[in-house]
């Protein structure tokens, strides 16, 4: 309620100028237009017939005609009408005119009542104030055109950032299902095996599952935090895997104060240790490094092809998309596989 309170004042606030500067012209040109003389002058006829039916002729246009015609593109029914609203607003002009204001002007102008034609039907001077009152009817038309194109190109930019943070929101919530799947199944197996390092494995998995729960909700996180993150995820595997994968993480150049968006490397470390060493042996190399304002992160791990493909997942599919959404144009992600590696190779302009 109050912010259409705000635009409904706002919108009369602009209407009331407009129609302030309409009168100033008018009683500017009064005496301009009629003896080339440069005087401020509000006859009656300006303020008492001109300008009120100006407005009204006005309105009817906007808030009539154009719903009923013009946006629904039955432009040459309302030309018929927006001609047929100005002649009757100059014969309407004239006749008051007439009516009212030659016998006001035959007592307190007698001057320029002598000079008045007498008749009602002038022609051309019915014309000129049709042609007047059209002007002002075209001008305003312009204003409210430029004025929904400007609140649809709006509304337009509000949509897409709607689509963008639910696309967004739905690709970052589709981490954290893959990724309890493959922890669990981390979990399972030392279970299975009444290993007494479940326990420990349990407790990081809680402080995992605490940063995805609290500390990701907003756009950026810590640089820092994220690759503590990894790590956690890391020794996780470790665990699991023993001293069937050779891992090696090295990191350089993090201050800080580098931001990046959240849960955005996990994916290529999954899937290193999803293809690189859940069936068998593996080794898998990590290299993240910050420079000048660039982050290089680079993932390889061994890799056996099979003579049976696996399904593709969603995690590298998912970071895709993630990536093209928040860094366009801003990156770069290559994908290299061949008989006994997988390369994934990113660099984001943070």
């Amino acid at each position: 309620m109050p912010v259409l309170k705000h635009i409904l004042y706002k919108d009369i606030i602009r209407h009331s100028l407009f129609w302030l500067a309409y009168i100033l012209y008018q009683a500017v040109t009064y005496k301009w237009n009629n003896v080339d003389e440069l005087s401020f002058q509000l006859p009656p006829q300006i303020i008492g017939i001109t300008v009120p039916l100006t407005i009204v002729i006005t309105y009817i246009n906007l808030l009539i005609l154009m719903p009923w015609l013009y946006r629904r593109r039955r432009y040459v029914l309302y030309a018929v009408f927006f001609l047929l609203i100005i002649t009757i607003g100059g014969v309407l002009t004239r006749l008051l005119t007439h009516l009212f204001v030659l016998p006001w002007e035959q007592v307190h102008d007698p001057a320029r009542y002598k000079l008045e034609i007498k008749t009602f039907w002038i022609p051309i001077r019915i014309t000129r104030l049709s042609f007047e009152m059209g002007t002002i009817l075209a001008i305003t038309m312009v204003f409210q055109l430029m004025r929904d194109n400007i609140l649809r190109e709006k509304h337009l930019r509000q949509i897409e950032k709607e689509k963008f943070t639910a696309e967004l929101n739905l690709l970052k919530a589709q981490i954290n299902p893959h990724f309890l799947f493959n922890t669990f199944n981390s979990l399972y197996a030392l279970t299975l095996n009444k290993s007494d390092m479940a326990p420990g494995l349990v407790l990081r998995l809680s402080q995992l599952m605490h940063y995805m729960l609290y500390s990701t909700s907003g756009d950026t996180v810590s640089l820092n935090n994220e690759i503590n993150y990894l790590k956690d995820y890391i020794s996780i595997e470790q665990t699991r895997f023993a001293d069937r994968v050779d891992i090696s993480f090295q990191c350089a150049g993090v201050n800080a104060d580098v931001k990046i968006a959240p849960l955005l490397l996990l994916p290529f470390v999954e899937n290193a240790f999803k293809h690189g060493v859940e069936e068998g042996s593996g080794w898998i190399t990590i290299n993240l490094n910050y420079l000048n304002g660039h982050l290089y992160f680079k993932v390889e791990n061994s890799y056996v092809a099979k003579a049976i493909p696996p399904k593709p997942g969603i995690g590298l599919a998912n970071v895709q998309k993630r990536l093209e959404l928040l860094y366009p144009g801003k990156h770069y992600l290559n994908l290299t596989k061949n008989d006994e590696s997988f390369e994934a190779e990113l660099k984001i302009n943070l």
